[in-house]
């Protein structure tokens, strides 16, 4: 049997088809809902905070799992660790001051 070996790279792209995956069955998952319900709204909007998120924690595990692939690019890794992070900053101050 072959072992897989997940990298840093292929961490990211399976959290990203996962999100998509799941963006993919937002109309099965609102299937019971009213015509008029925002659900499908509503679950697409938590599928994009979880592809945050989940891409923002990856980035910050990257730099304790694969201290090696972070040294050579730790551009990519920086760069995707400030934008999600920054929006995630910008969202919490929004919430605070609304």
């Amino acid at each position: 049997m072959k072992n897989i070996k997940i990298g840093p790279v292929n961490l990211y792209l399976l959290w990203i088809v996962i999100c998509l995956s799941l963006w993919l069955f937002i109309p099965v998952l609102s299937a019971g809902t009213d015509s008029s319900a925002q659900a499908p709204f509503v679950i697409g909007i938590y599928v994009i905070v979880a592809l945050i998120l989940g891409i923002f924690i990856i980035s910050i595990l990257n730099m304790f799992l694969f201290r090696e692939w972070v040294k050579k690019f730790w551009h990519v890794n920086g760069f995707i660790a400030l934008i999600t992070g920054g929006i995630i900053l910008y969202f919490i101050i929004k919430m605070i001051t609304l």
